[in-house]
């Protein structure tokens, strides 16, 4: 880039190889210093903008990236989170159900060996209240059915019995039970409905 020379009558000399090197000349002439500084800090000032910028976009993206990683580590642990709960979610049940594999397993042996019926089904009727008392701590209840009037969304009819002795719409035999986890029926009773004819 060509440097400019001031002269005293305000002309600009593009090449200063064209401006006489006497001794005269030389107090004439100034070299404009400030003009060519303020036209380089504008490039400068630029300049340092630019790699401003590159400095800020480089760790803007820096951050991106560990960011996306971490995500990345969270997902991937959320799925084994979930693989892990999915096969040992049921763990904790299963470990309050074994005591009540064992009574079954020592109720057949004892009444192998001593052919007592009383004793079996007393045994049997025990182990029954502890596996109700487990599913109750689970959160699961028994739907009433029997002598109650029929709600489909607790109840599915599988037969229908003609009575004038009952209002229409009451169940009169339950077949299968049926059973709700928290506000959700898992298994609706199967009943027989009565009709008036």
């Amino acid at each position: 880039m060509k440097k400019k020379i001031k002269i005293d009558s305000d002309e600009y000399i593009a090449d200063p190889e064209t401006v006489n090197d006497s001794s005269t000349d030389n107090a004439d002439v100034k070299t404009d210093t400030s003009a060519a500084d303020t036209a380089d800090n504008p490039l400068a000032a630029l300049e340092a903008r630019c790699k401003e910028a590159e400095d800020k976009a480089e760790a803007e993206h820096d951050n991106f990236l560990r960011t996306l990683a971490e995500y990345n580590n969270f997902k991937r642990r959320s799925r084994e989170e979930l693989t892990m709960a999915r096969k040992y979610g049921s763990e904790d049940l299963i470990i309050r159900l074994l005591p009540l594999l064992d009574n079954f397993e020592r109720g057949l042996k004892s009444s192998e060996e001593l052919r007592d019926f009383d004793a079996l089904h007393g045994g049997v009727l025990i182990i029954m209240r502890q596996l109700f008392d487990i599913l109750e701590k689970e959160g699961v209840k028994v739907i009433e059915a029997s002598g109650q009037v029929f709600d489909p969304n607790l109840h599915e009819a599988v037969m229908r019995e003609e009575t004038s002795d009952l209002p229409d719409g009451t169940i009169v035999d339950e077949f299968q039970k049926g059973y709700t986890l928290g506000d959700k029926v898992i298994r609706p009773s199967m009943v027989k409905v009565a009709h008036t004819p």
